[in-house]
C-alpha cells in the first residue's frame, strides 16, 4: 500500500514539476506569449500550495505523508510563494527550521529574478 502510494506521489510530482518547468523555459523562446511561462510558474506555485495543503491534511489525519524533500523541490523550482502561503495559510511545517528558512530565501530568489528578468527584458 505504501509503495504505490510512494510511487504515484513521485509521477504526480514529476510530471507536475515537469510540465511547469516546460512552460516556465518556453518562455525564453521568443515566438511565444508572455503568458507560456506564467502558466507554468502559476502551475509550480499552485502545486507548491496544494502539497502543503494535502499534507497538513494527512498530518491531522494519521495518513500518508508528502516527504519533506518534495515540498522544498516544489517550493526551490519557482513554487517558493505558493509554498510560503501554504506553510502561512495551513499553519504546515512552520516550526521546522529548515522549511523557516529555506521557503522565504527560495521565494527571495525567484522574486529577485524576476525582477532581473523584467528589467532586462
Amino acid at each position: 500500500m505504501i509503495q504505490a502510494q510512494w510511487r504515484r506521489h513521485r509521477r504526480n510530482r514529476n510530471l507536475t514539476l515537469g510540465a511547469a518547468l516546460l512552460l516556465m523555459a518556453a518562455g525564453f523562446l521568443p515566438v511565444l506569449p508572455i503568458w507560456v511561462p506564467v502558466a507554468g510558474l502559476a502551475l509550480v506555485n499552485l502545486y507548491a500550495w496544494l502539497l502543503m495543503a494535502w499534507d497538513k491534511q494527512q498530518a491531522i489525519q494519521h495518513r500518508f505523508r508528502i516527504p519533506e524533500a518534495s515540498l522544498l523541490l516544489a517550493a526551490a523550482l519557482g513554487g517558493g510563494a505558493g509554498a510560503l502561503l501554504g506553510m502561512l495559510i495551513h499553519r504546515h511545517k512552520t516550526k521546522h527550521l529548515r522549511f523557516v528558512l529555506l521557503v522565504p530565501l527560495f521565494t527571495l530568489i525567484q522574486i529577485l529574478l524576476l525582477f532581473y528578468l523584467w528589467i532586462e527584458g
